[in-house]
């Protein structure tokens, strides 16, 4: 359970409603590429080591570069960059990655600060 989920555990309906958004935006993305988001976001906050690129086509490996600036320099990310992944998933794959991306950034920091004890979970 993530640490979001342990937090919103007093609350069942909203721990059901992100369970389910979290579930869906992961459901439209490839498992494999979701474990190589989740492992490269972890990485750039301390919490695991790097996902091996190697034997990895360059549309995931852009999409892996993307998913490690989604929490420090995300306001640095260009057209360009963006456009790139768009590319390789389509524009609704890009939707559902930015919000696997964002939500995994979420999870990470929320561990990294006992979410679930300050709240009270």
């Amino acid at each position: 359970m993530s640490a979001v989920c342990a937090a919103l555990a007093a609350d069942p309906v909203l721990a059901s409603h992100y369970a389910d958004f979290s579930a869906k935006a992961e459901g439209a993305l490839d498992p494999a590429l979701v474990a190589l988001v989740r492992a490269a976001v972890a990485a750039v906050h301390g919490m695991g080591a790097a996902p091996n690129e190697s034997g990895l086509d360059a549309g995931t490996r852009t999409c892996l570069a993307y998913a490690r600036r989604m929490p420090f320099e995300h306001t640095a990310i260009t057209d360009a960059e963006a456009a790139a992944v768009v590319a390789h998933l389509g524009e609704p794959g890009f939707v559902a990655f930015s919000v696997v991306t964002a939500l995994a950034d979420a999870e990470c920091r929320a561990e990294l600060v006992g979410l679930p004890e300050l709240a009270g979970a």
